[in-house]
C-alpha cells in the first residue's frame, strides 16, 4: 500500500524488485522461537522469513502467533515456579537461547504482561492505549486511492464509518487481495467494494491480554474498538499491544 497505491503506480508495469524490502533480516531454523520474536519485537517487524542452512527461505513466522505462544510458555513456566513474572521471562529466554539483547527486549515487553496477568496487577485496557490517539477512519463513498493514502500514512488499517457506526475494515491484505491485484481502478472504486463488511469488534475496556487472545485465535492482526451503543474509539493492531 506504502509504496505501489500511495506512490501512484501502475502495478501492472512496475517490477516487484522496485517495491520489495530488500536484504530482508531473516532467522535459520536453528534460531530459538524466542530469538525470533525478540528480532520482530525490536524491529517492529510483522512478519520474519526462515531460512534453512543453505539460505532458501522455508517459511514465514507472524508476530501474532508467536507473540501468543510465548505468553502460553511464560505462563506454564510462572505456573511450575514461585518466583516473580520478570524472571519467568528471563528462564524463558534463558531455555530458548536469546541473547542478552534480545532476552532485554522480551523482558521488556512480556514482563509487565506476565506481572498484570500473575502479579494482581490489573492489565491496561484498549481505551487507555488508545487515549489521545487519532483513528484511521474513512467513509463510505471514499475512493481506493484515498484509503490507501490515509492508511499509508497511520500504517495502519482503515475503519470504514458511517453516521458514526463501524460498517467495515480495510486491511493492508484487502487492499493488495481486493483491488491491486484485481486491477480496480482505484479512484474509481469505492472503498466499499474491498472492504471487510461488519468486522467483529472490541470494547474498549478489553484488556491488552485480552486483546492479544483475541486477535490469536481469530487470526486477527488488527481490532476495531467500539462502545457499546456502537461509536467508534479506534483501531489497534498487534504491534500496539
Amino acid at each position: 500500500t506504502r509504496r505501489v497505491v500511495a506512490k501512484y503506480l501502475d502495478p501492472s508495469s512496475t517490477g516487484v524488485s522496485s517495491v520489495m524490502t530488500p536484504n530482508p533480516t531473516c532467522v535459520s531454523m536453528s534460531d530459538s522461537a524466542m530469538d525470533a520474536l525478540a528480532t520482530m519485537v525490536e524491529n517492529r517487524f510483522r512478519h520474519l522469513p526462515v531460512v534453512d542452512d543453505s539460505g532458501a527461505v522455508v517459511g514465514l513466522l507472524d508476530i501474532g502467533k508467536c507473540l501468543d505462544d510465548a505468553i502460553t510458555k511464560l505462563e506454564r513456566a510462572q505456573e511450575k515456579s514461585s518466583s516473580a513474572a520478570e524472571d519467568a521471562v528471563k528462564q524463558m529466554a534463558n531455555v530458548q537461547g536469546a541473547g542478552n539483547a534480545q532476552a532485554a527486549a522480551l523482558q521488556q515487553l512480556l514482563g509487565p504482561l506476565m506481572a498484570q496477568a500473575f502479579g494482581g496487577k490489573s492489565s491496561p485496557t484498549l481505551r487507555s492505549l488508545l487515549a489521545g490517539r487519532p483513528a484511521t477512519i474513512v467513509r463510505p463513498g471514499t475512493n481506493c486511492r484515498e484509503a490507501g493514502m490515509i492508511m499509508s500514512d497511520a500504517r495502519k488499517a482503515a475503519l470504514v464509518v458511517e453516521d458514526g457506526r463501524l460498517v467495515g475494515i480495510v486491511s493492508f491484505k484487502d487492499m493488495m487481495s481486493r483491488a491491486i491485484a484485481k486491477e480496480l481502478p482505484l479512484e474509481l472504486s469505492d472503498v466499499t467494494t474491498i472492504m471487510t463488511p461488519n468486522p467483529e469488534s472490541v470494547s474498549p475496556d478489553t484488556t491488552v491480554l485480552e486483546a492479544l487472545q483475541i486477535m490469536h485465535d481469530n487470526k486477527f492482526l488488527t481490532l476495531p474498538v467500539c462502545e457499546s451503543n456502537g461509536s467508534v474509539v479506534g483501531i489497534v493492531d498487534v504491534m500496539d499491544l
